[in-house]
């Protein structure tokens, strides 16, 4: 049977599939190595060797670093390869502005939508935390804090607030792991995740909502002090 001209035959359509999801893949495992610190700001991206690692060829690895050079990752840099972008301060207060004001409506809206479970499983963040932050356990504290902002985020209910929150927070873990790193700061931080609790717990939606917008400022603060 003679294929008509542009279109597209089953095969070629499963191999499309297949690289679009090896792509997305290795897509999603270069943002977690970015996440981590794995990758940090201005580290070359490997394409030989994390196409090894991840037992695909190099070409996904390439379109995933295409992909987060429009979420604001990555810079490609002709003949040269892939490099995590370093962000400038100028650009990271621009950021924390927006998210400023995104995780002050995140406050409203928990206080309206949030379930008694959810504030419990906020406490128990809180609560695991002030754990690592007794043990200067930086890694746990700031897997653990990605994870209560997470969990304020799903609670507000609101799909299009969460996708620019995305975006945003995405590109400040190229800088906001540093503003940890002081003595002292990881108490500080979670000091003002438990207010935050507090007040959603009061069902208080004005202090909610403050004390979310203080503790991101409080954020760029101590990130602006490491730097």
């Amino acid at each position: 049977m003679r294929k008509e001209p542009g279109s597209v035959s089953a095969l070629e359509r499963i191999g499309q599939r297949r690289s679009n999801t090896l792509t997305s893949i290795a897509k999603e495992a270069i943002e977690e190595m970015i996440i981590t610190g794995e990758l940090s700001a201005g580290d070359r991206i490997n394409e030989s060797a994390l196409a090894t690692r991840f037992n695909i060829s190099r070409g996904p690895i390439r379109e995933a670093c295409r992909s987060l050079e429009h979420a604001g990752l990555v810079r490609n840099v002709t003949n040269q390869g892939a490099y995590v972008r370093e962000m400038k301060l100028d650009e990271a207060r621009e950021l924390y502005e927006v998210r400023r004001a995104l995780t002050a409506l995140v406050g409203q809206l928990l206080v309206e939508r949030a379930s008694d479970e959810l504030l419990d499983e906020l406490e128990q963040l809180v609560d695991q935390m002030s754990k690592a932050a007794d043990e200067d356990d930086l890694d746990s504290y700031y897997s653990l804090n990605l994870e209560f902002h997470d969990t304020m985020m799903a609670g507000a209910g609101n799909a299009s607030l969460a996708r620019y929150y995305d975006d945003i927070v995405k590109q400040l873990h190229l800088f906001r792991r540093r503003g940890l790193v002081q003595r002292g700061n990881l108490h500080a931080s979670n000091a003002e995740h438990r207010h935050i609790v507090e007040a959603l717990l009061q069902r208080d939606a004005t202090a909610a909502s403050e004390r979310l917008s203080d503790h991101v400022m409080a954020g760029w603060q101590r990130m602006v002090e490491a730097s």
